[in-house]
């Protein structure tokens, strides 16, 4: 049986028994397809059939994703998709054994996390509102960066989400974990400023707390268009959405002293290890206190 042929099957398979939606058949179309034409090059142009899929096969086309510098994570996606397929093939005895079961995954690369210096903040966070679209865009960006929470957990605020008498704000993050998280007084005014210019301008009283022009919800795509364009304006970072906030917010919390874990439970991190990745951040601010207090460093 050739391969092109197995491959149609198992997507034909995801789509009808699995349900799976458009963007995980095109993952893994691409990643097989890919796969097939790597196969068809080692056996000199002929199509390659049920018999081609061997450990060997898989590790020289890692090798070939490798020579054509593709980062780690699409390998990764890439080998994900096929042992998925092979574990179909091994489920419906196309073949007796899984082809990819002693091949290891590649590690994935922690990526560096992107922040804003503190006085890039403070110039972001300082201009004047002159319009109730730049009082809910301060307010935003306040509140992102003044609490860490992600763009989603912004997005899905309702007004009674926040306390403004406690300072503190409940937030339902991933997998729908609940955490209170508390406020700084900035945050708080600022979001107080725009209640008042959101309510005079719509002349009616919504659940959401952020709304659109049209009165909706704010959407992710939308708030991260708004903060792009704004930290464009103080900063030269490369990555300028909600997230740059949120890292700016950790790697700030860490360099004047905060405790990982305090800072874990802030980001709503599931692992320790997941926060670990600012504390590298915090190496110029270490070397800061090191020639300070050490005797010799002067």
């Amino acid at each position: 049986m050739k391969l092109r042929e197995l491959i149609d099957s198992f997507l034909e398979f995801l789509k009808k028994e699995k349900g799976a939606s458009e963007k995980t058949l095109s993952t893994y179309e691409q990643s097989l397809r890919e796969f097939d034409n790597f196969l068809c090059e080692y056996s000199g142009g002929a199509d390659p059939s049920i018999n081609s899929l061997l450990e060997e096969s898989v590790r020289g086309f890692l090798v070939e994703l490798d020579k054509r510098h593709n980062n780690r994570r699409t390998v990764r996606k890439k080998l994900s998709s096929i042992r998925s397929f092979a574990k179909y093939l091994v489920k419906f005895e196309y073949v007796e054994r899984d082809f990819t079961g002693f091949i290891s995954t590649p590690k994935a690369a922690k990526p560096i996390p992107v922040y804003i210096e503190e006085e890039g903040i403070r110039n972001l966070l300082g201009a004047t509102p002159k319009s109730a679209k730049d009082f809910r865009d301060i307010a935003m960006i306040e509140l992102l960066y003044g609490t860490g929470m992600r763009v989603s957990e912004l997005c899905n605020l309702d007004e009674k989400d926040i306390d403004f008498d406690s300072r503190l704000v409940t937030v339902l993050g991933k997998r729908r974990k609940q955490r209170v998280i508390p406020v700084i007084d900035r945050a708080i005014d600022a979001v107080r400023n725009y209640l008042k210019v959101r309510d005079e301008t719509s002349g009616r009283k919504v659940s959401n707390l952020f709304v659109s022009s049209n009165g909706k919800r704010m959407l992710p795509a939308s708030v991260y268009r708004i903060v792009a364009r704004r930290i464009r304006e103080v900063s030269d970072v490369e990555r300028r959405g909600p997230h740059t906030l949120r890292h700016s917010f950790a790697t700030h919390l860490l360099n004047h002293g905060a405790d990982l874990e305090a800072v874990r439970q802030l980001l709503g991190h599931e692992s320790l290890s997941t926060t670990q990745v600012y504390t590298h951040l915090s190496v110029e601010q270490l070397k800061k206190i090191y020639k300070s207090a050490h005797p010799r460093a002067k």
